[in-house]
């Protein structure tokens, strides 16, 4: 099971949110205690990872992170407690996000867990195609730190969030 704290490129964005401060993302003071939301991020790019992995460590959110799309539900189920949201990359090296999705969504353990496609691909195309697959939500990368926050809180909600970066 990897952790944040096995790719270099994000203990460099953690140091520079220590010294800089994240000034740039606004937090709402409602409903959501991030702090009891536990995550994970099934992405197999390095800045990717180090993106995701550094606003979720700032809003409190335990995260764990899968790089190869195998055994995504193994290691959800292992998690205690289990992923309330599941970040799922499209393009994975050993999987793909619609594979993935279709073994989670079989795991009756994993009802409540809201999954996320998170995805550079065309979003016109992309998220039609993820709403028939099942999907909870759509990210379109790259991610923005400011609405990154109030999508999380949305998704969580049960709104529904199908938004790209623009």
């Amino acid at each position: 099971m990897a952790s944040t704290s096995d790719f270099p490129m994000l203990s460099v964005l953690l140091f520079w949110v220590c010294v800089n401060g994240y000034n740039e993302i606004t937090m709402p003071q409602n409903e959501i205690d991030f702090t009891q939301i536990s995550a994970l991020v099934v992405e197999d790019e390095a800045g990717g990872v180090a993106i995701i992995g550094v606003m979720m460590r700032y809003l409190g959110i335990k995260t764990y992170i899968n790089v190869t799309g195998e055994g995504v539900v193994e290691m959800a189920l292992s998690m205690q407690p289990a992923p309330h949201i599941i970040f799922l990359d499209l393009m994975l090296p050993r999987s793909d996000g619609y594979k993935v999705l279709k073994a989670i969504r079989a795991d009756k353990r994993l009802k409540t867990s809201r999954v996320v496609a998170v995805t550079a691909q065309d979003a016109d195309s992309a998220i039609p195609k993820c709403q028939v697959a099942g999907f909870d939500a759509f990210i379109g990368k790259p991610l923005s730190r400011r609405r990154f926050p109030g999508q999380i809180r949305r998704i969580l909600s049960g709104e529904p969030v199908w938004e790209t970066y623009s």
